[in-house]
């Protein structure tokens, strides 16, 4: 007879309690993280919304390049800033020169000779990317001739001038050549990396407009807001440009007489810092009009 096996018996244990685990804490890191994430999505909704086109521009450009602040328009995004002494955000107070985040929360400390500097080479550089678009360009290769970049008083003028068969506008009108307006959108893609103020004036010759009512003086004021018209549309910021002004025939060229086909020309003037600020201090020192309280 074979030897009986011992038995096994099973005992089973029941756990007072079965719904312990929903007190854990393993629910309030899940719950933290999503308002975490939650509020990370409002301030970067926030931050977008609160920046400019510019800001936003550099900040794309960041992801795709890491360079991309060494380009030249990174660098003029950057340049803005710097004149501007905020920082990226509306209300910012930018950092101080030679210190780091922790320690800035002011204006940059920028001595007044050396901003003048600074904004005289931004200029200068600027006037150098034009006439490289210009080189490189075929079509604006054969105008190039017919643009001069000088300094003012007031800053950097760029000027485009007629030609005999070359000529802006159509015969006595205001209405823009398609190749001026490839001119003019080349030119305003520049100059709306800039912070400063534009002033656009209109120059006709002296050759006298038939008729009494419209003369050179409505013609070079139209011409000029022609012009006006094709830069706000193709790089110059809005409210960038400053002033409108038809000049007729009141500033030929230097060494040009009257009647020459290049007085015919618009005007462009990089208002420079120190100019817009007398210009602030000219307006603020005007008497009030009469039957007006100051």
């Amino acid at each position: 007879m074979a030897e009986q096996q011992p038995e096994i018996k099973v005992k089973y244990i029941k756990k007072k309690g079965g719904h312990t685990g929903a007190h854990g804490g393993a629910w309030k890191v899940a719950y933290a993280d999503l308002v975490t994430a939650m509020m990370s999505f409002f301030l970067l909704m926030w931050l977008l919304n609160s920046t400019t086109s510019n800001t936003k521009a550099g900040i794309a450009g960041m992801f795709q390049d890491p360079d991309f602040f060494k380009t030249e328009k990174g660098k003029a995004i950057l340049t803005q800033y710097e004149i501007q002494k905020t920082g990226i955000l509306p209300g910012g107070q930018g950092m101080k020169q030679g210190t780091t985040g922790e320690e800035g929360g002011g204006p940059p400390v920028v001595e007044e000779d050396d901003t003048g500097e600074k904004e005289r080479e931004r200029m200068e550089e600027t006037a150098q990317a034009i006439s490289k678009a210009f080189n490189q360009d075929k079509l604006l290769e054969a105008f190039k001739d017919q643009i001069s970049f000088d300094f003012t008083d007031e800053g950097l003028r760029i000027q485009i001038r007629d030609k005999l068969k070359q000529v802006l506008f159509d015969s006595g009108s205001a209405r823009l050549k398609p190749y001026t307006m490839e001119i003019l959108k080349e030119i305003a893609q520049e100059l709306g990396k800039l912070p400063n103020h534009l002033l656009i004036g209109g120059h006709t010759d002296a050759t006298a407009y038939p008729g009494k009512t419209y003369t050179n003086w409505e013609l070079s004021a139209d011409r000029a807001n022609s012009a006006r018209r094709v830069l706000e549309s193709s790089g110059v910021r809005p409210g960038q440009v400053q002033r409108v002004t038809g000049y007729a025939d009141s500033v030929p060229l230097d060494n040009k007489e009257p009647t020459d086909p290049q007085n015919r020309r618009i005007s462009i003037v990089v208002m420079s810092s120190a100019t817009e600020k007398a210009e602030l201090e000219r307006q603020k020192s005007k008497p009030p009009k009469a039957g007006k309280k100051p």
